[in-house]
């Protein structure tokens, strides 16, 4: 098995199933580079990136300096839908938070109006998806973002999202 980062910078080198679900960087064992690390104080208990939400993913994504972000992801098991292949409805879930992360970054709370996937091939369990998001174009208080996830450099789903400030 790779090596484990924890993205609070703890390594591992083992695990048992379920363990690392969404919680590290799998790969080789330098660490990786850490870029600016978002904490989420929009909504702790989300779902999905929520720090205080001990059933949901705890995803974690970093700023880059044109202001998309990036985050990593491991798929156990848990997550599946069919044998070995990751749920649809939580690739959505890491897409859709990935985007609005990208508001988040700027201090923007908002709410995801309209979210279209494009799944491109099966994500298997025990993969690490990379997933990037950026933010595309703005018009007062609505915001069109783009994000996509990728095994081994190579896209596995896309998805566009309109959001909306929470005001």
């Amino acid at each position: 098995m790779p090596e484990v980062w924890f993205t609070d910078g703890k390594k591992i080198t083992h695990t048992t199933s379920g363990i690392a679900g969404g919680l590290a960087f799998a790969g080789p064992s330098k660490r990786p580079e850490r870029k600016e690390k978002m904490e989420n104080g929009f909504h702790p208990n989300c779902f999905a990136c929520g720090s205080k939400n001990g059933a949901g993913l705890q995803l974690k994504f970093h700023k880059e300096e044109d202001g998309s972000v990036f985050g990593e992801f491991l798929a156990d098991t848990k997550f599946e839908s069919y044998p070995g292949i990751v749920h649809g409805g939580i690739i959505a879930t890491l897409l859709d938070s990935a985007m609005t992360h990208c508001l988040f970054v700027k201090g923007i709370p908002a709410v995801t109006g309209r979210l279209s996937i494009k799944y491109s091939l099966p994500i298997r369990t025990g993969s690490v998806v990379r997933l990037e998001a950026k933010m595309v174009n703005t018009s007062r208080n609505i915001f069109i973002l783009e994000g996509k996830a990728l095994v081994n450099g190579k896209r596995v789903a896309s998805a566009v999202a309109k959001c909306a400030r929470l005001r």
